[in-house]
């Protein structure tokens, strides 16, 4: 059975990224901050991280063709189930496949929501983004942009539930 070092496994795959551990530990942070699947091959000597998100896992190379297929096609279907949504710098919302423009407001709106993505985000603290971001902001102000939102979230399979007077969350439509 072929075996492959660590070189040729970084080429081996798009949509999961293969990272070497702990060398990409910086890496590392931003990928799991976006939510992206991670193959982490770990180095001689070193001892593996215990992943506790279902979007990342560990080899030790060499691995065989077999076995780091295996991995990867374990981390995709764990990650096809565990999608989060990702917000740019250039104003683009990511979920699954599919994308959305967002305004600079709406981006400053959106992310905590996406940060803290099925965790309430207190309205007093989107309000105070909002007021921020245009220099003084009202619930009504705050109401309006959540529905404005609403609009773009709904082709991606996203919604926005609210709270009612403390905040709202972020989640998968239905």
């Amino acid at each position: 059975m072929p075996q492959y070092s660590e070189g040729q496994l970084f080429s081996a795959t798009q949509d999961v990224r293969v990272l070497r551990w702990p060398v990409e530990t910086q890496e590392l942070e931003q990928l799991r901050r976006r939510g992206i699947p991670r193959l982490l091959v770990v180095e001689n000597g070193d001892i593996p991280p215990v992943p506790s998100d279902p979007r990342e896992d560990w080899i030790r190379a060499p691995v065989s063709r077999a076995d780091f297929a295996a991995r990867v096609a374990a981390l995709r279907a764990r990650a096809g189930t565990h999608r989060v949504p990702v917000l740019d710098q250039d104003g683009l919302l990511r979920y699954g496949s599919r994308m959305v423009p967002v305004s600079p407001t709406q981006t400053n709106l959106l992310q905590p929501l996406v940060e803290r993505y099925g965790t309430l985000v207190p309205r007093y603290e989107l309000i105070a983004l909002l007021s921020a971001h245009r220099g003084t902001a009202s619930q009504n102000a705050l109401d309006l942009n959540i529905m404005r939102i609403r609009r773009k979230l709904a082709p991606l399979g996203l919604r926005i539930r609210t709270a009612n007077a403390r905040g709202y969350l972020l989640e998968p439509g239905e």
